[in-house]
C-alpha cells in the first residue's frame, strides 16, 4: 500500500471513530432532562481501546479531554481477574476511588465486545444538577471534605446481561434532591452508550477489527508526533509562573500554584511542586481533572486542530507534589 493510501485510510477510520463519539454525544444531549446536559452541554463522550487508551473523544466539552481516561483504566485494573462482560455498563464519579473529576460529573462506561471478545470501550460523563450533600447543586467552596460533596460511586456494574439494576439507580437518585431527573439522565446516558456500541458493530462490520487496531496505532503515533513537532519548535529551557487563590474556602488566604515547564527538544516536563498544600475547602483539583486541563492547554496552545487521543500526552511528563492542592489526600473537598 502506498503511503498516501495509508494515510487516507488512516484519516478515513479517524473520521469515521470521531463520528461514533460525536453521535453518542449528540444522543445524550438530545435525550438528557437536565439544562446542565441538554442546555449547556456540561457532558464528553468518548472511545477506548480494549487497554484503556482514549481513541477518539468528541468536542461537546473541550475542557474533558482525559478526564473519562482515569476512570476507564481504574475500571480495567479492578476487573483484572474478573474480566468484563458482554451486555454491561459500569457507573461511577468518585475522584478517589473512580479516577473521577468531582462527584456531580458522573460516568458510564460500556465494554464493547467482537467475536465474544473485548475490543473497545465506549464512555460518557455528565455533569447532574444534584448528588446530594448539604449544599445544594452538590458544590460548594467550603466543603470540608469529600463526604459533604454527595453520594461517592466507586466502579459499580449497573447493567447486567443487558438489564439495567433498577434497585442500584433507585439508591443513587434518591440520594439526590431531584430524584426523576437523576433516572432519567442517567438512563439516557446509559442509553446513548448502547447505541454507541452498536455504532461500533458496523464500524468494525465495514473495516475489520484487525484493520481499526492497526489504524488506532498510526493515529495514536500520528497525534504524539505532531505535538513532538510544535515541542521542537519552541526553545529549550526553564519557563516558570505562580498564580494564587483568593483563599482556600476555610479561611485561609492566598493558596499558591505553581509550575515550571522545562521543555528539552520533543519532551516537556510540568512539574508542579510549589503549589499550596492541600487546601480545607473545595479548590483541590483531582488528579483526573489536573490530566484533563494539561491535555485541553496542550491541544490548545500547540496544535488545536490535532485528533483528542492519548497521544497527546505522549510527550508531556507531570509531576506532582503530594498532598497538595494538585494531587490532595482523601478525603480532601474536590468539588
Amino acid at each position: 500500500m502506498s503511503r498516501a493510501s495509508e494515510v487516507i485510510q488512516m484519516t478515513l477510520l479517524h473520521e469515521r471513530l470521531l463520528s461514533v463519539a460525536e453521535d453518542v454525544g449528540h444522543i445524550l444531549i438530545r435525550g438528557a432532562f437536565s439544562s446542565n446536559i441538554k442546555e449547556r452541554k456540561d457532558c464528553s463522550t468518548a472511545l477506548f481501546d480494549k487497554s484503556g487508551r482514549l481513541i477518539a473523544q468528541a468536542d461537546h466539552m473541550p475542557i474533558h479531554i482525559g478526564s473519562l481516561l482515569w476512570g476507564v483504566n481504574i475500571l480495567i485494573k479492578r476487573q483484572d481477574k474478573a474480566g468484563f462482560n458482554d451486555g454491561e455498563a459500569w457507573i461511577m464519579n468518585d475522584p478517589y476511588l473512580a479516577g473521577g473529576t468531582h462527584l456531580p460529573d458522573i460516568s458510564i462506561i460500556t465494554p464493547v465486545f467482537v467475536d465474544e471478545s473485548l475490543a473497545f470501550f465506549v464512555g460518557n460523563i455528565a455533569h447532574h444538577a444534584d448528588v446530594g450533600g448539604p449544599a445544594p447543586g452538590s458544590v460548594s467552596g467550603n466543603s470540608p471534605t469529600i463526604f459533604h460533596e454527595g453520594i461517592r460511586l466507586p466502579p459499580i456494574r449497573i447493567v447486567k446481561d443487558n438489564q439495567l439494576d433498577q434497585d442500584l439507580i433507585e439508591l443513587i437518585s434518591n440520594n439526590t434532591r431531584a430524584p426523576l431527573e437523576r433516572i432519567l439522565d442517567l438512563k439516557t446516558q446509559i442509553g446513548a452508550n448502547e447505541l454507541g456500541r452498536k455504532m461500533l458493530g458496523r464500524l468494525v462490520s465495514d473495516f475489520g477489527l484487525p484493520k481499526i487496531n492497526q489504524g488506532v496505532e498510526k493515529i495514536l503515533d500520528y497525534t504524539e508526533a505532531r505535538i513532538r513537532s510544535q515541542l521542537k519548535n519552541l526553545k529549550d529551557g526553564e519557563y516558570t509562573a505562580i498564580r494564587y487563590l483568593d483563599d482556600d474556602g476555610a479561611g485561609k488566604k492566598k493558596i499558591p500554584l505553581s509550575v515550571k515547564a522545562t521543555i528539552k527538544e520533543d519532551n516537556i516536563e510540568l512539574d508542579f511542586s510549589g503549589s499550596g498544600r492541600t487546601a480545607g475547602g473545595a479548590v483541590n483539583l483531582s488528579a483526573s481533572s489536573l490530566d484533563a486541563t494539561i491535555a485541553y492547554c496542550i491541544k490548545s496552545l500547540l496544535d488545536p486542530s490535532v485528533p483528542a487521543n492519548s497521544g497527546l500526552l505522549k510527550a508531556v511528563k507531570t509531576v506532582l507534589p503530594s498532598d497538595s492542592i494538585v494531587n490532595p489526600s482523601p478525603p480532601a473537598a474536590v468539588a
